[in-house]
């Protein structure tokens, strides 16, 4: 039987792949046969819980790896797959990628350096390069590898903006403007071209020609760029025109009150410290305009090119604490916790957004089960700053979740006792306060919180949802109640849950078909929900369509529902819906008031 690569050799070179390329394309060939065939003989140590014994081997495990996400990983099985393969392109782009992403840059480089040497247009290895060279003060070379990249709209981009802060690097004002000039009139890239000709020229020197792209870059972005708002008001404050840098960064806050940049940059204003420039030179620059990238692609978690940028803006600015901090917010969205917590361990204890990055670090540890060590974050956080009612806050949700609710309700309570009089942005931690004493029995303080939330939220849809539904379960204020959930309902039709405590409010007023109708679209919203699945066996039990009762009480079983749900649900597939609801009368007479719910 003649070898892999023999067959391959006797094809047409069309399309130059390497060898272990080749061995993927006829693996998946072959894979039909092979599956029925015991004793194959292959054998790379990847599946047997081993290191991979050839290069083949060792690919297969990289690809396994950056498939999980563990991206250096990946790129330590790839380096071995070069050892018996070093010129592969296949390999070498796939460790190169895997290097990159997982921020190890010296790797990286040596890897980008290789793959020029057989396409010498590869785009991000050229980006690459060009970096390292802005980044030791070769602005010279880090143009030529620009330039040396295909042409196509990432280098449209990407290459356009390395190129000009290169330019600036080496203090060609003229060169630099015509680089960034290549924007003009290109409505998707107004925004980069003003924003960071504001800056270069400000690096240059040219105050007054940094002001106008300052002022351009504001009218474009509506003044909701934090990035551009403390850049401009830097430039302001530095022109002596304080008030007008205060106006701007105050301006911003009545859309993000909160931002801890622009709290920290307006109080620092009120001290009378002087706001350092955003960027001080061409590598700082340069990290902007790729954080820039980054942001812009934090939403699209499909792919790793916003990590991907991100990663590069921190190889130009290393203590780069807002790229930093979107890093691990990406990380966050695609679930990935453990990556979560080592970027934002990374930001500096100095930066306004430390606080933010720890919290976000323990809500990070919650979801990884780690709760003890999530609240022992927070407090040292509270500690550290004991006016702040985030890390309060978030001490509550954890000890919410695990149904801690005395804890959490002291949280909620020092948080209310920090935040002062009742404001309509507060209305959260009367809703989370109320919620936890009614699961505590303690009603008539629940009710008043929720009744203060409800008015603070102006009847947001969870708190009709709620204050509503315990009325209900309580039998009181039964229209006005069913109203509310209705209303809440109509706001929020597709919320599984309140579409639930509506079906629920009608089997409670006797109108099991209506109930039926109402929990039936409940599950279909929320399929995976065992308290909705049991409310609606409940109804068709009503109905007579006690067949299909039992498979909802079953499948709601299957949910990991309660504990204390768990002998009811058994109890009703046993002997019935009755039967249930006494072992339920049971069980609600050993606990508070309020505290078994349904």
């Amino acid at each position: 039987m003649e070898s892999v690569d023999t067959a391959f050799s006797r094809k047409a070179p069309v399309l130059r792949i390497g060898s272990v390329a080749k061995k993927l394309a006829v693996l998946a060939i072959l894979a039909p046969a092979l599956a029925g065939c015991a004793g194959t003989g292959f054998s790379s140590g990847l599946f047997s819980g081993g290191e991979p014994e050839t290069p083949f081997g060792a690919y297969l495990a990289g690809r396994h790896a950056a498939s999980v996400n563990d991206n250096l990983k990946a790129a330590d099985y790839y380096d071995k797959a070069l050892a018996g393969e070093p010129d592969d392109p296949v390999i070498l782009d796939r460790a190169f990628m895997s290097a990159l992403v997982g921020g190890d840059m010296d790797r990286a480089i040596r890897l980008a350096k290789k793959l020029v040497a057989h396409d010498a247009g590869e785009r991000m290895p050229r980006l690459t390069l060009a970096l390292a060279d802005l980044k030791r003060g070769d602005y010279a070379g880090a143009r030529e590898e620009i330039a040396a990249a295909a042409p196509g709209p990432f280098t449209a981009l990407v290459g356009t903006l390395t190129d000009a802060w290169a330019a600036v690097g080496e203090g060609n004002r003229e060169l630099a403007l015509e680089r960034i000039g290549a924007f003009e009139g290109r409505a998707a890239f107004a925004l980069f071209r003003s924003f960071h000709e504001a800056l270069m020229l400000e690096v240059l020197g040219d105050d007054e020609g940094a002001g106008k792209a300052y002022a351009e870059a504001m009218e474009t972005s509506g003044g909701g760029s934090i990035r551009i708002v403390e850049a401009y008001a830097s430039y302001l404050q530095r022109q002596g025109r304080t008030d007008e840098a205060r106006a701007v960064i105050e301006s911003f806050m009545e859309i993000s009150p909160e931002h801890p940049l622009a709290t920290d940059a307006l109080a620092r204003l009120n001290r009378g410290e002087t706001l350092p420039p955003l960027v001080a030179n061409a590598a700082e620059g340069t990290a902007e305009a790729l954080y820039g990238l980054g942001s812009a692609l934090a939403s699209d978690t499909s792919g790793n090119l916003a990590e991907l940028y991100l990663r590069l803006a921190l190889y130009m600015r290393p203590d780069f604490d807002i790229a930093q901090s979107l890093l691990a917010g990406s990380y966050e969205q695609q679930k990935r916790w453990e990556d979560a917590i080592a970027a934002y361990s990374k930001v500096d204890e100095d930066s306004p957004l430390y606080l933010n990055a720890r919290i976000q670090t323990a809500m990070a540890m919650n979801e990884l089960d780690r709760q003890d060590e999530a609240i022992r974050v927070l407090d040292a956080v509270s500690k550290r700053d004991p006016q702040r009612v985030e890390p309060i806050v978030a001490m509550g949700d954890i000890y919410r979740a695990k149904e801690s609710y005395a804890e959490a309700a002291m949280q909620y309570e020092r948080a209310i006792m920090l935040s002062g009089e009742p404001d309509p942005g507060d209305w959260t931690l009367y809703y989370a306060r109320g919620i936890c004493l009614e699961r505590l029995g303690q009603w008539d303080k629940a009710e008043d919180d929720l009744l203060l939330a409800l008015e603070m939220s102006g009847e947001h849809p969870l708190v009709l949802n709620y204050l509503g539904y315990s009325w209900i379960e309580q039998h009181r204020n039964l229209d006005e109640a069913l109203a509310m959930i209705e209303k809440a309902v109509d706001r929020r039709p597709n919320d599984g849950f309140i579409v639930d405590s509506l079906g629920w409010a009608r089997y409670r007023l006797g109108e099991y078909g209506l109930a039926v109708k109402y929990l039936e679209r409940a599950v279909e919203l929320e399929p995976g929900d065992p308290t909705i699945n049991e409310h609606l066996g409940d109804a068709l039990w009503k109905v007579g369509r006690k067949i299909e009762a039992r498979f909802q009480w079953s499948h709601a079983l299957a949910m990991n529902p309660e504990k204390k749900r768990e002998d009811i649900l058994r109890t009703k597939l046993e002997l019935g819906l009755e039967a249930g609801e006494r072992a339920e009368n049971e069980l609600k007479g050993t606990l508070p008031a309020g505290a078994a719910g349904s």
